[in-house]
């Protein structure tokens, strides 16, 4: 597909494509015929796109997304080595979930004294 169909199918902008290519975040777009200067982008690109969109609302940094990618892509990395390596990623969620729920649970607390006192009863204690 062209460059206009990926950024309709997944919603984002041409210069945003562009900016993950040069970011190492999609394959090269293949240029099938020498008499004219478009790329084609497969499937693969799209649905690389939709992870990176969905990654980065997650709060994932590119930086961070660009690490998985490089990994998965990776023919240095054997088999077991991306194991490895996403398992560490995982284990990185995590703590950003557990991190995440006592942030929450903190605003919860907080909502729940909105209009009272601001002393903490286990703090005054």
């Amino acid at each position: 597909m062209l460059i206009g169909e990926l950024c309709k199918q997944a919603g984002v902008s041409r210069d945003t494509v562009r900016y993950y290519e040069r970011m190492g975040l999609l394959d090269k777009p293949t240029q099938p015929h020498a008499t004219n200067t478009y790329r084609r982008y497969s499937a693969l690109s799209l649905q690389r796109i939709r992870l990176i969109v969905h990654a980065k609302a997650l709060g994932f940094t590119l930086a961070e997304i660009r690490d998985v990618v490089g990994v998965w892509d990776s023919p240095s990395f054997d088999t077991a080595q991306k194991v490895a390596c996403l398992q560490a990623k995982l284990e990185e969620l995590d703590e950003k979930s557990a991190a995440l729920h006592a942030l929450r649970t903190g605003l919860l607390n907080a909502l729940d004294k909105v209009g009272g006192e601001c002393i903490d009863v286990e703090i005054a204690e």
